[in-house]
């Protein structure tokens, strides 16, 4: 899987071969098909077993939040993309592999893999959704948000692992600034007076 992954990603899903991947690891043809059908099946695996647990992940920093708190969105938004980074940094042939070449194989793949990033914009959305319930803001279709939110991240983790011009930390920065900015940009007036009790230091 890891060789099949670094290949993947270096040359592409259809300059791969099953021969190029087994002469990587010293393995037979026959041992390979043991375990996959064919190259599509080994590439759809490691799609979906990567992107479900980056999205597991994902969805159990954001719970429980004080999403009343500024410092609390601030703290929970920064522990979540230092794990996503996290996630990145050690699987960087996987993501780029995800990223840069999991559209193009075939019109199923393509599709269950625009339903996995859809899924992260969904949780997020879904946390909108609890937070316009709870009287935190108002005003913003949750999935708009949610995808705009995704679309953010993806597109800089791509950046950050293709031309290597930010450090990790400058991302997670300005990623959290920007959708903080977002969101607090849809507080209702409970919430902006909770955000200036939180600023000026008394409970809320």
């Amino acid at each position: 899987v890891a060789a099949a992954c670094e290949l993947f990603s270096i040359n592409g899903y259809h300059n791969t071969q099953v021969m190029d991947i087994v002469k990587a690891v010293g393995m037979s043809a026959g041992t390979f098909y043991n375990h996959f059908k064919d190259k599509r099946d080994l590439f759809e695996q490691i799609t979906m077993d990567g992107l479900e647990s980056l999205r597991v992940t994902v969805k159990l920093m954001r719970d429980p939040i004080n999403i009343w708190s500024h410092e609390a969105r601030t703290k929970t938004l920064t522990e979540t993309f230092n794990a996503i980074f996290d996630y990145v940094d050690s699987n960087p042939q996987q993501l780029i592999m995800i990223l840069r070449g999991s559209f193009g194989v075939d019109a199923d793949l393509d599709v269950s893999v625009w339903k996995y990033f859809q899924g992260f914009a969904q949780d997020a959305g879904e946390d909108i959704e609890r937070w316009i319930k709870e009287g935190v803001i108002e005003g913003i279709e949750p999935m708009v948000f949610g995808t705009a939110a995704m679309g953010m991240s993806l597109q800089l983790i791509h950046i950050y692992l293709m031309e290597k011009h930010y450090k990790r930390e400058d991302l997670i920065a300005n990623l959290v600034k920007m959708i903080l900015a977002m969101f607090e940009s849809y507080l209702t007036e409970e919430g902006r007076k909770a955000l200036e009790a939180v600023d000026s230091g008394m409970p809320v």
